[in-house]
């Protein structure tokens, strides 16, 4: 093959790659707008958006240093992620703190004390966790995936709250979610989901005379240990068995969890109080969870966070997967996301601040 005939095909080759990389790319998009239980495909590109974005970073860098003129798809492919990377990563931001006294809220997925496969006993995570919490020193305190033997002990578990709201399983142990608070809890109830034990607790706060809805959420996750995964995939015969089923059990929670979020979203419509949304949504920015969710709402990190703001130890810096949401008569300051070992999460804090008071 001559010079001429191998830079042709390595230009028709790198075209194509590059229309299949964008194309992916805008699907993943696409999946923020649509409901994954009407377009299943769609929310597979959304679980993918990363390692497809830097896919088409990489073939922007070769198109750049070879001179390609197919690198145009590529730039143009990459445009709607300036408009999305802030939910991702933020950089140099600082912001003015408003006046008056915010509300110190602070959300943890606990993981039943799992630590994220790293060498800490159970004994060694819940004393961290009680240590953590006790240091922060918040307002409202909402924890997902917390466990106890015996639930006369929630009265010495962080006595410095005298206000808590539960909704527990029971298992080996019981667990669910716990809501914290030094403000008066006014009234409790659970949204539950079908076949499912996720769910959100729903809180009425009163916060200073001003009563606030929280919403501790637990919604659909994958069920799937990634170290698991790992060694399944590559200690199996048949790995495209695996690999089909580990989609089909993906695509299975992100269809019941479609249908939380719009259960949610109706009790939320109905409320008369201003909500905070706050949990381990199990999806990422790039989703129908997130969009959904956020459409009336304000994304704590969006609005004074800095740096990376994935949550989820085991692949950190690529998922956030934890959030905390204001309503729109709320401004946050201060949102930090905290990496400490205690769990495959990491916690999320920030102070709410309404902007009328």
């Amino acid at each position: 093959m001559g010079v001429r005939r191998k830079r042709l095909f390595g230009a028709t080759l790198f075209t194509l790659l590059a229309i299949v990389a964008a194309v992916a790319l805008l699907a993943s998009y696409l999946a923020l707008f649509f409901n994954p239980t009407d377009y299943p495909v769609l929310m597979f590109f959304g679980l993918y958006y990363i390692p497809i974005l830097l896919l088409n970073v990489l073939l922007l860098l070769i198109g750049l240093l070879r001179r390609r003129r197919a690198l145009l798809i590529p730039v143009v492919a990459l445009i709607p992620t300036l408009f999305l990377a802030d939910r991702f990563v933020k950089f140099g931001r600082e912001d003015a703190e408003p006046a008056g006294k915010g509300i110190k809220v602070l959300t943890y997925n606990l993981g039943r004390y799992s630590a994220g496969g790293r060498k800490v006993t159970v004994n060694e995570s819940v004393a961290g966790i009680r240590r953590f919490l006790a240091e922060q020193d918040a307002d409202i305190v909402c924890l997902q995936e917390f466990a106890v033997a015996d639930t006369a002990r929630l009265s010495v578990y962080l006595p410095d709250y005298p206000y808590r709201a539960r909704h527990l399983f029971k298992g080996n142990r019981y667990f669910g979610n716990l809501t914290l608070s030094r403000y008066p809890i006014r009234s409790v109830t659970s949204l539950t989901f079908p076949d499912s034990r996720n769910l959100s607790l729903v809180t009425d706060i009163d916060v200073g005379g001003r009563t606030v809805r929280v919403y501790n959420c637990h919604l659909e996750s994958y069920s799937i240990s990634f170290t698991a995964l790992v060694k399944r995939l590559f200690h199996k015969n048949n790995f495209t068995d695996e690999v089909v089923q580990v989609h089909e059990k993906m695509w299975e929670a992100t269809r019941r969890r479609s249908a939380q979020v719009d259960t949610l979203l109706r009790n939320e419509a109905a409320s008369p109080y201003p909500s905070l949304v706050c949990g381990d949504f199990n999806d990422t920015p790039i989703s129908y969870t997130y969009h959904r969710l956020t459409r009336t709402k304000k994304d704590s990190f969006v609005e004074a966070g800095t740096g990376f703001g994935s949550t989820y130890s085991v692949l950190w810096p690529m998922l956030r997967v934890d959030y905390i949401l204001l309503p729109q008569t709320g401004s946050a300051a201060r949102h930090e996301t905290v990496r400490i070992p205690w769990s495959d999460h990491y916690p999320v804090m920030t102070t709410l601040f309404f902007d009328n008071q």
